[in-house]
């Protein structure tokens, strides 16, 4: 089963280990495999991560060949593999600007929209008076 994003960033010196089938292409945390399940299938011998590359290593760069599921990820079908701690710097520097002021979104007329209780109310009076509400 693919892993969460901050999960795959928490777990980015664990082995990376395909979730399912992939096609060449880059490698993102919905192809990575839960590393916690690794002792079991490596004490039944059904994974071997001898040579396997990071998680941190991993995201981003490119899978070179088709390959299946629970396949550690090594150099050797993988290409542009990343370097997990430049990353960190790159995050350190973009920070301040991101926390600036968010982006203003465009509302049509007749278009409300408020934040709550931890729910974003939607209310839309063109149409069929459609109103949405969910969780943030």
């Amino acid at each position: 089963m693919s892993i969460e994003l901050e999960y795959a960033l928490e777990h980015k010196n664990d082995p990376a280990v395909l979730c399912c089938r992939m096609e060449p292409g880059e490698i993102s945390h919905h192809n990575l495999e839960d590393p916690a399940i690794f002792p079991d299938l490596i004490d039944t011998g059904l994974l071997n991560i001898d040579g396997c590359i990071t998680i941190g290593q991993a995201l981003g760069a490119t899978l070179k060949e088709t390959s299946d599921s629970l396949t550690p990820l090594t150099p050797a079908i993988v290409d542009n593999i990343q370097d997990p701690d430049a990353g960190e710097a790159a995050d350190a520097e973009e920070a301040p600007a991101e926390e600036a002021a968010p982006a203003a979104v465009a509302v049509p007329a007749g278009t409300a929209v408020s934040f709550s209780g931890g729910y974003v109310k939607l209310y839309i009076a063109e149409g069929k008076d459609i109103s949405i509400e969910f969780p943030v």
